[in-house]
């Protein structure tokens, strides 16, 4: 027989619950909005950019959604490349083209 008592087990209290969004979760939306204009507006070189600087800013600051803010950068990463090599490509034409 020993001195020793059984454990007493308790069931672990429920961690607590953000009264609301994280701070990136507007930040986040954004971004994927923009990302998705980027793609369709992306001559326009500022909306890439912001859609980019919001994503990075969102994941920075915390989201409960970072898929949100990753889909932003890609969209907006994917619009600056379509566009830049779009105007890259026009800009060869016309040179090709004078000489």
């Amino acid at each position: 027989m020993t001195n020793y008592a059984p454990p007493q087990w308790s069931p672990v209290p429920p961690a607590p619950t953000p009264t609301g969004p994280r701070r990136g979760t507007k930040l986040s939306r954004w971004s994927v909005f923009l990302g998705i204009q980027s793609v369709l507006l992306g001559a326009l070189l500022p909306i890439p950019i912001l859609a980019l600087v919001f994503g990075i800013l969102g994941l920075c600051r915390g989201t409960d959604l970072p898929g949100r803010a990753v889909v932003g950068i890609v969209f907006g990463w994917s619009g600056l490349t379509f566009w830049g090599g779009f105007i890259a490509v026009c800009i060869w034409s016309m040179h090709v083209n004078l000489a």
